[in-house]
């Protein structure tokens, strides 16, 4: 294909709706080799942040899952960024594709015909890619598909350097979430220093990136990295102003509350606010020094505003259009989608519109119970988890006749 024919289609890929954009990003990930094909998904990157759709599993893909938040594109790069250009994933992989060998082989059976979504699967295949990847890539040097990329031979091996130091803490990284139920526990001291001190000594210069990985996962521990940075203390504080003013610049880039929360599912939503949350009060409390304070109104304005336009959308398209035809079958998927809602109302009550959300509450309830459609044990049930057991129990309370 010619590229001014390239670059009309790729305008029109870029307008397209939902639909057919996901149906695009299948056709392209199905091809064998994609080639030029593969530059009609570098403008839709923002779109599928939102979409999230379920992507194959490859080595490239795998290997850099972790790292998704710092990968920018090469066109948006520049050489002492703390981002990685996607344009060096595959000459990385390929280097560490060689140098593993059998084993290397071993994980492409694992992962062959499954997808992103396979979050046990990427974590424990992983693990095994993410752990070899530091001592190979420190020590690599760039390979012939190096010249594909537009960046300078002499940049290979720092890029390479770090993103191995980065890689090579993520099974630490991953244990730190599970154990602190991803937020809901205090992290260990001991365990947060081993992942910095592994990634300080392997490439210093590594460090404002993990931070920011590690403040994408866990907000919280901003303020343990602020009072208590360990031996690497001035260099972590430094990574740490770096990251937190990288996350703000993200969240208030066109669309970047949005890929957060208007586009997930309503659990993802709830854990994403409440995840930003975190990270904006750290802020404000004082722990965290950054010249960007300003801009966390803005963002709370932002994620306040996406989350009613999340949950008023997700009550009107997954709860109240489906009531008139749903039956028996539909409760359960009606009751997830009230759960959902739930998580997301509580968590975005933090951000402002307490009444907004009880009026959307109490106008669904009252959906819920005319409708004759439902057993009346299922009407009561689905008011408990909208509305709460006081609601539910007054339904009980009312005869038949007066519903």
């Amino acid at each position: 294909m010619r590229d001014r024919d390239l670059g009309g289609v790729t305008r029109d890929v870029a307008g397209a709706p939902d639909a057919q954009v996901m149906r695009i990003v299948a056709t392209v990930d199905a091809m064998a080799s994609r080639g030029a094909a593969d530059d009609l998904i570098v403008p839709l990157r923002q779109r599928l942040a939102v979409l999230r759709p379920p992507r194959p599993l490859r080595f490239v893909r795998l290997l850099f899952h972790p790292l998704d938040p710092v990968i920018v594109p090469a066109a948006q790069w520049r050489p002492g960024q703390d981002e990685i250009p996607r344009t060096a994933l595959m000459p990385m992989a390929d280097c560490l594709r060689h140098a593993m060998g059998v084993q290397a082989r071993a994980i492409d059976a694992a992962i062959r015909g499954h997808t992103t979504s396979e979050t046990a699967l990427v974590a424990t295949q992983g693990q095994i890619l993410w752990s070899a990847a530091g001592a190979i890539l420190a020590n690599a040097t760039a390979p012939p598909l190096w010249r594909e990329t537009e960046v300078a031979e002499a940049m290979f091996a720092p890029l390479a350097r770090r993103a191995g130091a980065l890689l090579a803490q993520m099974p630490a990284l991953h244990r730190l979430c599970v154990e602190t139920v991803h937020g809901l526990l205090p992290p260990s001291p001991e365990a947060l220093q081993a992942i910095l001190q592994g990634v300080s000594a392997a490439d210093e210069t590594a460090l404002p990136m993990l931070v920011r990985l590690m403040l994408n996962r866990l907000p919280q521990l901003a303020s343990l990295l602020a009072t208590h940075p360990g031996a690497a203390g001035p260099q972590v504080k430094v990574a740490l102003d770096q990251a937190i003013d990288s996350l703000l610049d993200q969240l208030t880039a066109e669309d970047g509350v949005q890929a957060q929360i208007a586009g997930a599912g309503l659990a993802e939503a709830s854990v994403a606010v409440r995840r930003i949350a975190t990270l904006l009060r750290q802020i404000e409390d004082g722990t965290v020094r950054s010249a960007r304070r300003a801009q966390v109104a803005v963002i709370r304005q932002q994620v306040d505003a996406g989350c009613r336009a999340r949950f008023a959308t997700g009550l009107q398209d997954q709860v109240l259009a489906r009531l008139h035809m749903a039956t028996d079958q539909d409760v359960p998927a009606l009751e997830a989608a009230a759960r959902g809602l739930r998580a997301l109302e509580t968590e975005a009550r933090v951000m402002g519109g307490r009444s907004a959300y009880d009026r959307m509450l109490s106008q669904a309830a009252e959906a819920i119970k005319a409708e004759n459609g439902l057993d009346r044990t299922d009407q009561v049930r689905l008011v408990e988890i909208l509305a709460g057991s006081d609601a539910a129990l007054a339904m009980l309370d009312r005869r038949p006749d007066e519903r």
